[in-house]
């Protein structure tokens, strides 16, 4: 079986970034080699290649093709490339930059290939708001559109109401709230060529840019709806009944900025630290 494990790195050079974004730049610059080392073992593990995709000729072309589109191209970029590598490859499995593997056990072996895996939050009301919002909307002291105007669309409540906006389209109105997170992404060939998510691109804008003019789910929050990789791809998931596997959370543990880093992600297999805090992550492992 001819497996493979990718990231793409391609530093952020626009100008007068903000504080979080020169963050970021600065961790994944500071910490790039450590990187991919860990990546370059755990495909040792899995028997597979690991590629590193970076600021190429062939990233520049794929760039000027969808200059144009207003999308975040390297998050279609990803995608493309999984689909491409899907061709050639049996099995492939695609790590964000800033994800760590904390296991030798081989996610080839571990889970169906012949399914996507994924994984994706259940992003309810329940689950996403904050308590202090729940509360005030539970108690009629804040309506819905008030409070659903204070996020922003990389919510993932958000992303969740945009996948079930586009797919009223269809008179589905019994999708869930799940919503995949890209940024560990596997399966086999036979699986990945079901998605055609590069094939469908311009059919997913003009679905997305209906659903925010229809504002099925009220004003405010279709104000916030915007291409995004994720609700297009699980919008596929769904519309087209994609067989697929939901990855358990200690697959893919995403740490964010306001959490502690504590020593339970030990324990955790694949380690997606989107609050970029290698140090203190090396020093826990």
């Amino acid at each position: 079986m001819k497996n493979i494990i990718y990231s793409i790195y391609i530093e952020n050079n626009e100008p007068n970034l903000n504080e979080k974004h020169q963050f970021t730049k600065t961790q994944l610059a500071k910490h790039y080699q450590k990187l991919i080392d860990v990546k370059k073992e755990y495909a040792k593990h899995c028997n597979a290649e690991y590629r590193l995709y970076e600021n190429d000729t062939y990233w520049q072309k794929f760039k000027k093709k969808f200059n144009g589109y207003q999308f975040d191209i390297i998050n279609l970029y990803k995608i493309h490339i999984w689909e491409e590598l899907g061709k050639t490859y049996d099995n492939v499995l695609y790590f964000d930059f800033d994800v760590v593997p904390n296991t030798t056990e081989s996610f080839f072996e571990k889970f169906d290939m012949n399914k996507i895996c994924v994984h994706a939050p259940n992003a309810t009301k329940e689950n996403i708001w904050s308590t202090s919002a729940l509360k005030r909307y539970k108690k009629k002291i804040n309506t819905y559109e008030e409070i659903v105007s204070n996020f922003d669309g990389y919510s993932m409540y958000v992303k969740a109401i945009a996948k079930k906006a586009m797919l009223a389209l269809d008179n589905n109105f019994d999708s869930n709230y799940l919503i995949a997170n890209t940024a560990i992404l596997g399966g086999n060939s036979n699986a990945i060529k079901q998605l055609k998510y590069t094939e469908k691109l311009d059919e997913l804008l003009d679905i997305l840019y209906t659903a925010k003019k229809e504002k099925l789910f009220g004003e405010e929050i279709s104000k916030q709806f915007f291409p995004n990789n994720e609700v297009f791809f699980h919008y596929l998931l769904d519309k087209y009944n994609i067989d697929w596997f939901n990855l358990p959370k200690e697959w893919h543990t995403y740490v964010m900025p306001e959490d502690e880093h504590t020593k339970q992600l030990k324990s955790a297999k694949l380690i997606h630290l989107i609050s970029k805090r290698f140090e203190e992550l090396w020093e826990i492992l």
